[in-house]
């Protein structure tokens, strides 16, 4: 705590003193700024993908969009998850086979987990998440939907923080931390 600040803060403990700390406001990149305090979901699902400095950041095969919901006076608001034949779901050919719902308590957690990937009879990890993510990130086909588990996520109520780390052999680590309203 600088010495500037002692006197606003006089009326607290020693100890209480010592454990404040000032939040850094200061505008970032974007890679830094989806990293470490993280983005609102909002922003991330108009960001402009094509821009160099979106794509560095961006982990491959993350897909944000926003949902439109419609006000329904007298009863409350109604908002469809997904169309199949509609909008990036359509495009990238995903189509859940389950769906779930899960109700969250304020300050837990949940999903801390890693979704094995299918890796295609002698060909190397690294080799195939370059052709799937890069090279042919296009090429939607060469997912393998059927083969792995790849989560849809809606948020209905409530609000959520949610961190991606990318860990696939041969891909740039990479964080992507948001934030997101239902």
């Amino acid at each position: 705590m600088k010495s500037q600040d002692d006197n606003l803060w006089r009326g607290l403990s020693r100890a209480a003193q010592a454990a404040i700390g000032s939040r850094d406001y200061s505008k970032r990149g974007f890679a830094e700024q989806l990293a470490e305090p993280g983005m609102d979901g909002g922003k991330l699902a108009t960001a402009d993908r094509t821009s160099a400095e979106v794509h560095e950041a961006w982990i491959p095969g993350v897909e944000i969009f926003k949902r439109t919901i419609y006000p329904q006076r007298h009863r409350g608001s109604f908002g469809e998850f997904v169309r199949r034949d509609e909008g990036i779901i359509a495009k990238i050919g995903f189509w859940p086979k389950q769906w779930a719902a899960a109700r969250m308590f304020a300050q837990s957690a949940k999903g801390f987990h890693v979704h094995p990937p299918s890796i295609p009879q002698g060909v190397e990890p690294s080799e195939w998440f370059e052709r799937l993510f890069v090279t042919e990130a296009d090429d939607h086909t060469l997912r393998h939907y059927d083969d792995e588990q790849w989560d849809m996520m809606f948020f209905v109520q409530g609000a959520a923080e949610m961190i991606l780390r990318e860990s696939r052999a041969g891909m740039r680590p990479r964080t992507m931390r948001f934030f997101v309203d239902g």
